[in-house]
């Protein structure tokens, strides 16, 4: 799954515009305590369906666990089009957990192969960050991390920032929990800095402004070095002396996990999106 942009959209006329650019994926959600959360969750479903067939990946955020609102989100998106659920306001392993039992449920009585639909806790507070990696751990579904930049901010007391050093802590954290548990890191609130959060190694960014959706995927597409850096790992590992566990290049060990690493950035370079 390719995300390196992720457009935020309104299952509405604006949903049209996103589906005209070269964004990754289109996010979408269910988290708007404005709207009749009936209304939009059928307008969702349909949304997700129209994503799909474009060919783009489709995502929507759905409502935390203790909203009791997460089974009737689920209940209206899960099909086959859905390729991933943020899940905000993430501060325990337990909030994923109980979103991947409501997923496995409509997998299993929809006939989507099970795990199907991926899981991206959304680290927005404090708490989630300090349990960022239990939270990925926590169900093998779960596919990485977003950091909420604009609410973990105000979580902390912080004034948001587009870069600098205020939030450094916290989003090393996330890049280092999601490379640490295999996943991928995603920023959402920080569209201006685009190339400095490729840089801290974050995978893509959720935008809400399509003129950003080149940037994006320009600075989020591993470069020629990492590829070739990938692909020498590969190759050591594939090659490495019988009965050995391990390889070693330029003085690194190179294991299993570096390289199911390396496999996935390969993917992502070459996945046609």
């Amino acid at each position: 799954m390719r995300l390196r942009s992720l457009l935020r959209a309104r299952a509405g006329d604006f949903l049209a515009v996103a589906l005209d650019s070269d964004a990754d994926a289109i996010l979408l959600s269910l988290t708007d305590e404005t709207q009749a959360i009936e209304k939009s969750r059928v307008a969702v479903s349909e949304a997700v369906d129209r994503i799909a067939a474009s060919g783009k990946t489709a995502l929507v955020a759905v409502n935390h666990p203790r909203t009791q609102l997460t089974r009737g989100d689920l209940d209206a998106v899960t099909g086959p089009g859905l390729a991933a659920v943020l899940l905000p306001h993430c501060t325990e392993p337990q909030d994923v957990r109980d979103t991947a039992v409501f997923l496995r449920e409509f997998e299993h009585t929809r006939g989507i192969e099970p795990g199907q639909v991926a899981l991206l806790p959304v680290i927005d507070t404090a708490r989630g960050l300090l349990r960022a990696g239990e939270s990925l751990a926590a169900a093998p579904r779960t596919a990485g991390l977003v950091l909420a930049s604009e609410p973990f901010a105000r979580d902390v007391g912080a004034r948001l920032e587009e870069s600098g050093p205020r939030l450094a802590f916290a989003r090393g954290s996330v890049v280092t929990a999601a490379a640490a548990h295999e996943g991928i890191a995603l920023i959402d609130g920080s569209s201006l800095e685009l190339r400095d959060m490729a840089n801290y190694g974050f995978a893509g960014a959720v935008l809400d402004d399509p003129r950003l959706v080149a940037i994006a995927n320009d600075v989020f597409e591993p470069t020629p070095s990492v590829l070739k850096r990938a692909r020498a790992d590969i190759d050591a590992y594939e090659s490495r002396a019988e009965g050995s566990w391990v390889a070693r290049r330029d003085g690194r060990v190179v294991d299993a996990p570096r390289v199911r690493q390396a496999r996935r950035t390969l993917d992502r370079a070459s996945d046609a999106g």
